[in-house]
Formats: structure tokens, C-alpha cells, sequence
């Protein structure tokens, strides 16, 4: 794919009780493994930071536009971008929530569709760490399963966040995936934020995916 992509997202949800909804456009490249985006929030529920959704990976559509190392392979090539992602973001003590997203690529347009659910209670956030990296294990031919862990830095403290996930394709299109899919695989995407207010996130992902080789066994057994 040797052209930029135009990106769609729509989410819809509760967050802490209160109905919250966003709204992106976005240009993305699987070439350069470039994401730019901006994202609009109806609402700032209390306890809520518009950061969270820097952790979103734009809504789960950057495993798509990843350049691919050393054996790795995207959701391109995996799912032909047209996959379900689902994620649970767990903030220990400050709460956690979930997200659903149907990914659709077609031709030169990506639509993220999804859903948000869950309930938070953060202090003010003031920074987020600006990788995020994923592991990416192939559990069976139509099912990949992840991992991630990363932090919050509030005025006094750090917050720990641990992120899994699941990776389906699209009903209609129950393709097997162990064509593509075969080793375990981490994906790195790097954060750039331009505009953090309390309802609108403007940022740039930078991302990479690649194999996890399994090590040999170079002994003999007793």
C-alpha cells in the first residue's frame, strides 16, 4: 500500500454514568507506520482524562499501519485491515473500563466503530508514557490475543495500567488468520501529543511490529 489512508472513528459509550461520545479524522500511512489524528469528546466526565485515549492506538487501527521487522506482520496483511479489537484498560485502584471496536479498511478509507463502558477515578493527569508496546500472541486461526502495560504520571504519583486484548475478525469474514498469524509478535507505537484540553486530543503514532522468536534448546536433557 503506497498511498495515505484517510481514517474515520465514532465511539459511543458510558463512562462514570455520564453518555460520552467522540468523534476523528485521521491520515494514516503503512508505509512510514504514521498515524496523525484528532479526537473530539462530547464531554470530560469527572475522573476521566482525555489522555486515556492516547493508550486507544486510534481506536485499535494502528496494528494496521505498523511497519513490519524481522518476521512481523500487521493487520493488513494478517486481516486485510477488517478485524474486531477489544480492550480492557485496567487502572488498579482508579478503576478501569472496556472498548469495542469493528475495524474496516476499504481502499483508500478506514472506518473504527466501537463502544466504550466502564467507570474511573483519577486524580489530574498530567503526562502519559509515550510508548505503548503490545504482545501479540496467535492463540488459534481466527482469535490473537495481547498485552500491554504502561503508566499515568499524576502530580504525586505514577499510575501503573495493564491493557488486554483481543484480536477477532469481522463475523462475515471468518478468514483463517494462520496464514499470516504464526508467531508471537510486539508492537511499538510511539506517542506524540500536540494538544491535550479537556475534550479534544490531537496526537501522531509512530508504529512497529515484529516477531518473537522462541529460543532454542541448545542442551541435552539429564
Amino acid at each position: 500500500m503506497d498511498r495515505d489512508v484517510r481514517l474515520n472513528i465514532r465511539c459511543a459509550g458510558m463512562i462514570n454514568g455520564e453518555i460520552l461520545t467522540a468523534e476523528d479524522k485521521g491520515v494514516d500511512s503503512v508505509d512510514d507506520g504514521t498515524l496523525r489524528i484528532e479526537l473530539s469528546f462530547s464531554v470530560a466526565p469527572e475522573g476521566w482524562s482525555v489522555l486515556c485515549a492516547s493508550l486507544w492506538t486510534a481506536c485499535c487501527s494502528t496494528p494496521t499501519f505498523a511497519v513490519e521487522r524481522k518476521g512481523g506482520r500487521n493487520m493488513l496483511n494478517i486481516a486485510k485491515g477488517r478485524y474486531r479489537c477489544e480492550r480492557t484498560f485496567d487502572f488498579g485502584l482508579h478503576g478501569s473500563y472496556d472498548y469495542k471496536y469493528e475495524i474496516r479498511l476499504e481502499q483508500d478509507q478506514m472506518t473504527a466503530t466501537g463502544m466504550i463502558h466502564g467507570s474511573l477515578h483519577l486524580p489530574e493527569i498530567v503526562d502519559v508514557e509515550r510508548t505503548f508496546t503490545e504482545i501479540m500472541v496467535p492463540v488459534n486461526a481466527w482469535e490473537i490475543r495481547s498485552f500491554a502495560r504502561t503508566s499515568f504520571k499524576a502530580a504525586d504519583e505514577e499510575i501503573p495500567v495493564s491493557v488486554s486484548g483481543k484480536y477477532t475478525p469481522l463475523m462475515s469474514e471468518e478468514t483463517d488468520w494462520h496464514c499470516c498469524a504464526r508467531n508471537n509478535q510486539v508492537r511499538r507505537s510511539w506517542i506524540d501529543i500536540h494538544q491535550a484540553d479537556p475534550q479534544l486530543l490531537s496526537l501522531d503514532y509512530r508504529t512497529v511490529i515484529q516477531a518473537i522468536e522462541a529460543p532454542e534448546l541448545d542442551y541435552a536433557a539429564d
